[in-house]
């Protein structure tokens, strides 16, 4: 059965997490022409921006108070005050959303205090200035991001919608994705004939083109508009249960926009719940497109099975993309042997202990884990595939195990950012992938469908094959 524990060991050895102000910070990325003032010290801005840049390619611009010394002692509004009014006077933003740091929190700076303070100086600036509070000492990088969706989400909207009052959107929100699975999700939903209101966008801000005159902003994100409408909604989905959730519960609550909360959809099972929740949404029928995708996975999964099945896999990153990575490995017919997060959130680990009974697996899900804890593991107890972002190439290159990138970051190969791992095609890729790094890992050839070992010899000196999840060659 699968069981859940806790890392005991307090000092974290190549973590898997991140920071939380770089959650709110790449939310704050999907609305057009925002920026972030980081209110902490240079580091605290560097360093997402440095991790946010290696893993999309693209330029990142983050505004930091600048913290020092002397601003630790004796607060930090002033700098706060002043970094506001340099903002609005040389970028003209649309929005500004000013995230906390443990610095700032420590020494117990009023951000909302400050921000009051400025509009009351500055009546003549009227966007839209949030606050929102991302020590890293509480959470991480995951936090951060849902912290800026609630944040969204209790402030932007207009008042409630009168009754019968509708935009005809969707409110979607993704949560920690890629570009190219945004850009997968709107593919869905514009084959099911719907309009999608995405909370947040940055499917172009952070993987755009090069245009010549550079655009004062990057190009694509949701406006401050479509935020302020976003009330009037016919219902809002949230992909991920931990990013999003309690932002789809609070537009329920507050505006009357009916909320749903799926299993982020990867694989067979959880695209088919995101579609099935369009339909019930809005009554629309399943186009022929997205049936011949499904077919196609459907195909996929049959085509490769007696490749996968039986495999041992060690998974990383965070709950949200876990948990809907679990359904794909059990349809591939393999058994995630290792469940790692960086989280500690024990009704996660409830229900992943629920899910992977539920599919007849057998798992150890481990909370507040690092990549030292998962190597010790896989040293006692080798798997065949290690699944997560570049920080576990150590694993894959001391045990000799591939390592399929998945998550973030992804620092040490191109182009993971435009890839998607969500919907049919998402499937289909990842499938793809998994059955090929097999056969490069594990078959010099591969004869009637059945693994040829590599460098493997019986007693008299002729291949081994190996066998198929029955049992038979």
């Amino acid at each position: 059965m699968s069981t859940v524990v806790k890392q005991s060991r307090a000092v974290a050895i190549n973590p898997t997490r991140s920071c939380a102000p770089i959650g709110a910070m790449l939310a704050n990325y999907g609305i057009h022409g925002a920026i972030t003032i980081n209110h902490g010290s240079q580091g605290c801005a560097t360093y997402p921006r440095h991790q946010m840049a290696r893993h999309f390619r693209e330029p990142v611009e983050v505004a930091t108070t600048s913290l020092t010394e002397k601003t630790t002692v004796y607060g930090g509004k002033g700098n706060l005050l002043t970094a506001l009014k340099n903002i609005v006077d040389r970028f003209n933003p649309t929005m500004i959303m000013v995230c906390s740091t443990c610095l700032s929190e420590t020494i117990g700076d009023d951000i909302p205090g400050a921000i009051d303070e400025f509009q009351e100086k500055h009546p003549e600036i009227t966007i839209p200035i949030l606050s929102v509070k991302t020590p890293s000492y509480i959470g991480n990088h995951i936090t951060g991001f849902d912290n800026f969706l609630t944040e969204i989400a209790n402030s932007m909207p207009d008042k409630r919608k009168k009754k019968g009052e509708t935009n005809g959107k969707i409110n979607i929100i993704p949560g920690w994705v890629n570009p190219g699975d945004i850009r997968e999700l709107k593919h869905i939903v514009r084959e099911m004939g719907l309009h999608g209101l995405w909370l947040t966008d940055y499917s172009e801000t952070l993987d755009g083109g090069y245009y010549e005159p550079r655009p004062h902003f990057a190009r694509g994100g949701t406006t401050v508009e479509e935020l302020r409408s976003s009330s009037k909604s016919l219902a809002t989905v949230s992909l991920q249960p931990l990013i999003g959730g309690e932002a789809a519960r609070i537009y329920e609550r507050r505006y009357g926009v009916p909320g749903h909360v799926l299993t982020m959809p990867i694989g067979l099972a959880n695209t088919d719940t995101f579609v099935e929740t369009l339909t019930e949404i809005t009554d629309h029928t399943i186009p022929e497109a997205l049936q011949v995708e499904r077919a196609r996975l459907l195909d996929a999964l049959v085509d490769t099975h007696m490749f996968t099945t039986g495999l041992r896999v060690a998974m990383y990153g965070d709950p949200d993309m876990l948990e809907g990575l679990v359904g794909l490995i059990a349809e591939m017919g393999m058994t995630p042997a290792y469940i790692l997060t960086a989280s500690e959130n024990a009704s996660w680990g409830e229900r992943m202990v629920e899910l992977t009974q539920g599919l007849g697996l057998e798992s150890e899900i481990i909370l507040k884990g690092d990549l030292h804890e998962l190597h010790m593991r896989i040293k006692a107890n080798p798997v065949d595939l290690v699944i997560g972002h570049s920080k576990g190439k150590f694993i894959s290159d001391a045990e000799k195990i591939p390592l399929i990138r998945m998550g973030f970051p992804v620092e040490d190969r191109f182009g993971y950012h435009r890839r998607s791992i969500v919907g049919y095609n998402g499937a289909v890729s990842l499938v793809d992938e998994i059955t090929n790094v097999i056969f490069e890992r594990k078959a010099t050839s591969v004869v009637s469908n059945t693994l040829v070992e590599l460098g493997v010899e019986g007693p008299t000196s002729s291949p081994i094959t190996l066998t198929n999840g029955n049992g038979k060659h």
